[in-house]
């Protein structure tokens, strides 16, 4: 589905300040950037937020896990209709923990819900490729 550019450009504005979060390890600013009902999945078997608690919850986990996080994403397709997009992308998560760096080329989709004011993610979900 087409999109404006102006829709295109709020996603990617949200997009930008999702990234640089993570770069910062600013949970604040990325559960401020979820719907109240925000869902995700991660890439572990226990990673899975229902609510801006539970997501809460599972940044400071993860953030307290590594040193140093960033997020990149690549290759950003956009949907929309009306008040709802979707985002597809690939994107590169590298950390530092214990001094290890460590990088996962991955995908995310996103669903986000326009609030007449601004774009809040509503689903998200990061995956990794099956090996082999």
């Amino acid at each position: 589905m087409r999109v404006s550019e102006q829709t295109r450009e709020q996603i990617m504005a949200v997009l930008r300040r999702m990234t640089e979060a993570m770069g910062r390890k600013d949970v604040e600013s990325l559960v401020a950037l979820a719907d109240p009902d925000f869902r995700a999945f991660g890439t572990g078997a226990d990673e899975k937020a229902i609510g801006r608690e539970a997501y809460r919850r599972h940044l400071e986990r993860g953030f307290a896990q590594a040193e140093t996080v960033a997020l990149d994403l690549s290759d950003v397709l956009i949907g929309a209709e009306g008040t709802v997009a979707w985002v597809m992308a690939e994107m590169t998560y590298s950390s530092v923990a214990g001094g290890v760096p460590r990088t996962m080329n991955g995908r995310m989709t996103a669903v986000l819900r326009g609030t007449g004011h601004a774009w809040v993610f509503a689903q998200m979900h990061y995956s990794l490729p099956a090996e082999g």
